[in-house]
């Protein structure tokens, strides 16, 4: 079955940031399941156990935010980027583009953390 892809429903004011922040946490979930899943049946289990750990790290940073976000406007396109990372990510896992994941989950670590730091 091949992965799904996410779509970044948008913020009609900030109270949707829950729902919003567990949508990403699910897509890192489901990523994080699609890895498992090729480690068994690749030779690249260093690339991928690397992401693994880095994604699996990135979604405990995003359950765990606390505090109300400071400015919708940058937490909107934050999370746009965010599940444009997210759909990447599982473009690169289809195509084996190993490399490009790796590059893929640090440029969404970076995010989450300027993620983060929107909220006091």
């Amino acid at each position: 079955m091949a992965p799904r892809f996410f779509v970044y429903p948008g913020y009609k004011s900030v109270e949707d940031e829950p729902k919003i922040r567990q949508l990403i946490y699910k897509g890192l979930k489901e990523i994080e399941t699609e890895i498992r899943k090729r480690m068994l049946n690749s030779d690249n289990v260093e690339e991928l156990g690397r992401a693994l750990k880095a994604i699996n790290m990135i979604a405990v940073r995003v359950k765990s935010t606390e505090g109300k976000p400071t400015s919708r406007k940058d937490l909107e396109q934050i999370d746009a980027v965010i599940f444009d990372k997210l759909n990447t990510i599982l473009s690169t896992l289809t195509s084996k583009d190993y490399a490009a994941l790796l590059a893929t989950v640090s440029e969404l670590e970076k995010l989450v953390t300027r993620r983060n730091s929107l909220f006091s």
